[in-house]
């Protein structure tokens, strides 16, 4: 829910610094109404584009803003006048993109979720395909990598996870959840490839999903130089992580 006071902040036409409107710069070749990024841009002659891109660039720019304040200050402590501060834009301006913060950090949640997702290729047995094990190997390694390329809002999810909000808890929970689905249908393609053994994919994939939680929290805070040396080597290259965490999961510790 927003803060009453800053929803009416957000009506107030005046910058940060009291310079001017409160609204991104205005293109003079465009119609005033275009200022609302929910509206569609009708314009000639590739302005409607430009236009488009400049909008695209500043909600990633809030974005970026808010991973660095949360990964700072923790969700909970962090407010829309820091996102602000930290983008170096008009109050208004945010609320032309996001209805809240809590919008802003689902945004986030779903863009990790979808790289994640984009990481993961289904294991082909095609003539000329690498070997199925192979494949496998660098979906975790791929996986790995994202994490460690996506360690802000990753920090803020496997790290932070207390202090959230009714409603971003719900976001992170759902986060997890499908997360663990993916693990399951992995698992699922792996048994109907006689690539697994047959086992119940519910538990099997919620025991993977918590070794995996904390396997890469513990690589997070390596890379962040907050482990003792001994363990901050083990977590620190991501090849290794990612082949161990394979290894484990598929064979187990029985020779």
């Amino acid at each position: 829910m927003i803060d009453p006071e800053e929803k009416r902040a957000a009506l107030e036409v005046v910058t940060e610094r009291g310079e001017g409107v409160d609204a991104p710069v205005a293109d003079p070749e465009l119609p005033a109404s275009n200022d609302d990024p929910a509206q569609p841009i009708v314009a000639p002659d590739g302005r409607a584009a430009r236009a488009e891109r400049r909008r695209t660039q500043r909600r990633h720019a809030i974005l970026e803003a808010a991973m660095r304040v949360f990964r700072e200050k923790g969700y909970h402590q962090a407010s829309v006048h820091d996102i602000i501060d930290e983008a170096r834009i008009a109050r208004g301006t945010f609320y032309l993109y996001f209805p809240s913060k809590q919008e802003l950090f689902g945004e986030l949640v779903a863009e990790f979720l979808q790289a994640l997702r984009g990481q993961v290729k289904r294991i082909s047995l095609a003539p000329g395909s690498p070997a199925p094990l192979e494949q496998l190997h660098a979906n975790f390694r791929r996986v790995v990598t994202t994490v460690l390329a996506h360690d802000d809002v990753a920090t803020i999810i496997l790290r932070h996870p207390a202090g959230f909000d009714e409603e971003s808890g719900a976001k992170v929970n759902l986060f997890f959840d499908q997360v663990r689905q993916m693990v399951e249908d992995a698992l699922r393609v792996g048994q109907s490839l006689g690539l697994l053994r047959a086992c119940d994919t519910t538990i099997v994939a919620a025991a993977s999903l918590g070794g995996l939680r904390e396997t890469l929290t513990r690589m997070l805070m390596a890379d962040a130089g907050e482990l003792p040396p001994g363990p901050r080597e083990s977590f620190r290259d991501p090849t290794t992580l990612a082949d161990e965490l394979m290894a484990f999961f598929l064979r187990g510790l029985f020779k």
